[in-house]
């Protein structure tokens, strides 16, 4: 009984943790002159590939495995320790204010503001806006995360789920998989990653 209690809790911690992922975190606790190591695995022994600033903001953290957080550095994806990271409320889905997507192949780039924006770009064509709505998720589910909106003679609809995703172009990893519907003068789907942390 003990056991099945104890193998609850673990599951039940373990699922509240991946629901406030990604999320947004500052590093504190660095001296002044030190940075905060970014490891090629979740241990203190591992190679380093990349450091923090000691008073680096906004970093975002994807997952999380024991003392240690999955961020990206340069155009690699490491571990830094969470005893330095300190989570900034209201930064993870569905309430993080601001939320970038984006895909290869083809090339495309969507920034959704705080004012209930969306901004679609790519390499060929000029910048398509759509104004949407807040947040929705299926009835008695926590995700994925759906977003409608309209545009110039198109609709826009946003579906993101969490989950570990690869942009394809670098070793960076991605708390968030987006993809995007639109209908209107021509269909279109694409298909990338999301992230909470915006440029």
């Amino acid at each position: 009984m003990l056991i099945r209690a104890f193998a609850l809790f673990l599951l039940t911690a373990s699922f509240v943790a991946a629901e406030e992922l990604p999320a947004l975190y500052d590093v504190a606790g660095v001296a002044s002159d030190d940075v905060l190591n970014v490891r090629t695995r979740p241990m203190a022994g591992a190679n380093i590939i990349g450091t923090l600033a000691h008073d680096a903001q906004s970093v975002e953290v994807v997952e999380i495995e024991g003392d240690w957080g999955r961020v990206n550095v340069d155009e690699g994806s490491g571990w830094a320790s969470m005893a330095y990271l300190h989570p900034l409320p209201e930064s993870a889905m569905p309430d993080a204010p601001r939320l970038r997507c984006f895909g290869t192949e083809p090339f495309w780039s969507l920034n959704v503001t705080q004012s209930g924006a969306a901004i679609l770009s790519t390499p060929e064509g000029s910048d398509r806006a759509f104004t949407v709505g807040n947040w929705q998720t299926a009835s008695a589910r926590p995700e994925p995360f759906a977003m409608l909106g309209t545009g110039q003679g198109e609709n826009i609809t946003l579906v993101v789920g969490q989950e570990i995703c690869s942009d394809g172009m670098s070793d960076n990893l991605f708390g968030l998989d987006g993809t995007i519907v639109i209908g209107g003068y021509l269909n279109e789907v694409l298909s990338g990653c999301c992230s909470v942390q915006v440029e």
